[in-house]
């Protein structure tokens, strides 16, 4: 090889690599360089204890979580506790780590414009943390981000990116109750116009005057006491089945008579509505569900 050629190999070399490295820095594979420390920090020490809020925004509405007398509330309703927990375990797991993009013309390319992102914000120690989360990323569970004040586009590691498409329904909380059902001595269902009572005797259920049940029948209606009965979604003012007329529901007692619960569902036989007692919101329950809180009086006798 001649020292012309040779030199002519060296310099196409160098213009790959140059380019390469100008292709890294703009377009994206950062090849693991850091995060900057400010935008890293913004889930340091963040958990369910010592946030005050967090915020789900998105470019049409907001989802806000709060904590209330240790319970979690969204958007002022009871929020679905399973879903508080996802979240912060997702924060707990996220890290940022490749710089993916540094022109802002990719921005709206990677869905991190102001038009098209959700942002995610943490009240924390007195202070706002922000991120905005953008388009999924390069690999699953993978998001870009960017600091608001930044034009640098990072990989955000994790699931954090499905809790902010979450909508408000999707947060709220959708057990219809939940109680200690060892505490319960009585059950009294009423449905199709009927009306039986359940009694817990030393070893076994009896109907109130001492005849055989159908234990798994009982078993059932305890299980959806216990916190089993989950609704499938929230019944607004203008679903047709929020008007339906009460149609079943069951009462369990304590063993001195005082009403530990009271479920009350809406007539029909398909899907129809569930509300606990001392409580406003009316919960989308299936048809299957509504057999196992308030069976019928046939299905509780033995054959």
């Amino acid at each position: 090889m001649s020292e012309r050629t040779l030199k002519q190999l060296v310099g196409a070399l160098a213009v790959v690599g140059g380019l390469w490295l100008v292709a890294s820095l703009v377009t994206g594979g950062g090849g693991g360089i850091d995060a900057p420390t400010d935008l890293s920090e913004t889930f340091e020490g963040v958990d369910a204890t010592s946030v005050t809020a967090v915020r789900f925004i998105q470019p049409t509405d907001t989802v806000e979580l709060r904590p209330d007398a240790g319970r979690w509330r969204v958007n002022g309703w009871q929020a679905d506790s399973g879903n508080v927990a996802r979240f912060f375990v997702a924060v707990a797991e996220a890290s940022v780590t490749d710089l993916m993009a540094t022109n802002p013309t990719n921005h709206d390319r990677m869905g991190v414009s102001p038009d098209n992102a959700s942002t995610l914000e943490i009240d924390i120690g007195g202070t706002t943390r922000s991120l905005i989360v953008g388009n999924e990323g390069p690999r699953p569970a993978t998001a870009y981000a960017r600091l608001p004040d930044q034009d640098e586009v990072y990989l955000l590691e994790g699931s954090i990116r499905p809790h902010l498409s979450r909508q408000l329904d999707d947060w709220r909380n959708r057990r219809v109750v939940a109680i200690d059902t060892s505490a319960v001595r009585r059950i009294t269902v009423r449905r199709d116009d009927q009306v039986f009572t359940l009694v817990r005797g030393d070893s076994a259920w009896t109907f109130e005057d001492g005849a055989e049940v159908v234990s798994r029948q009982v078993q059932s209606i305890l299980s959806e006491l216990g916190g089993a009965l989950v609704g499938s979604g929230i019944v607004s003012e203008e679903d047709s089945i929020f008007a339906l007329p009460a149609g079943s529901s069951t009462v369990a007692y304590s063993q001195s008579g005082d009403v530990l619960t009271e479920v009350t569902l809406g007539s029909g036989t398909g899907e129809r509505w569930a509300t606990a007692a001392g409580d406003s919101v009316r919960y989308r329950i299936a048809a299957f569900r509504a057999d196992l809180i308030t069976p019928t009086l046939a299905s509780v006798r033995p054959e």
